[in-house]
C-alpha cells in the first residue's frame, strides 16, 4: 500500500493537450468538535495501516487558451482498498464506476457482478474504478477538482 501512495503522492503534473492535472493524496480522519458533532478532515498521510481511510484528490486547470471539451478523469481503486460508498464528488460532473477493470462503466443500479454463478448487484465494495466526465467544457485559465475516499483493507 505504501508503494502505491508513494507513487501517487510524487506524480508530477501531467499535461494531456491544454489541461494539467495533479493526484493529491490524504488520510482522512475523523475528528470531534467541540459540540460534540464529528468532521472529516483531509491531512497529509503519515503512516497508513489497516481500516484508515485514504482520500484521493485530482485536480485540473485549463492551461491554454481555448476552452477543453470532453474532459474525463479515470481513477482506479487502489489495490488492497475497497471504495467507501457515496465519497466521490466533483461539481459539473457525472460520475460512474466500473466493477471490472475499467471496461464497462454504469452507475450503481447498472452494475452487476458474477458470485457462485449468480448474478447479483454490485455494492461500492466491488468497484474497481471511478470515471468523472465533465458536463460543460473547462474554459480556458478554469480549474477544478474530483475526488474520492477508500478504506485499506
Amino acid at each position: 500500500m505504501k508503494k502505491i501512495l508513494s507513487l501517487l503522492v510524487f506524480l508530477p503534473c501531467i499535461a494531456l493537450a491544454e489541461v494539467e492535472i495533479k493526484t493529491e493524496v490524504f488520510e482522512v480522519i475523523e475528528v470531534i468538535q467541540e459540540d460534540g458533532r464529528s468532521k472529516l478532515k483531509w491531512v497529509a498521510p503519515q503512516s497508513i495501516i489497516p481500516g484508515d481511510r485514504v482520500g484521493y484528490r485530482i485536480r485540473f486547470e485549463n492551461t491554454g487558451k481555448d476552452p477543453a471539451e470532453n474532459i474525463v478523469l479515470n481513477n482506479p481503486v487502489p489495490e488492497n482498498t475497497i471504495y467507501v460508498d457515496g465519497s466521490a464528488r466533483g461539481a459539473n460532473s457525472k460520475i460512474v464506476y466500473s466493477v471490472n477493470g475499467g471496461q464497462l462503466f454504469g452507475t450503481p443500479e447498472q452494475l452487476f457482478i458474477i458470485k457462485e454463478g449468480k448474478k447479483l448487484p454490485a455494492t461500492a465494495k466491488d468497484y474497481t474504478n471511478l470515471r468523472w466526465t465533465l458536463i460543460t467544457p473547462l474554459k480556458a485559465g478554469e480549474q477544478g477538482s474530483v475526488q474520492y475516499v477508500v478504506q485499506v483493507k
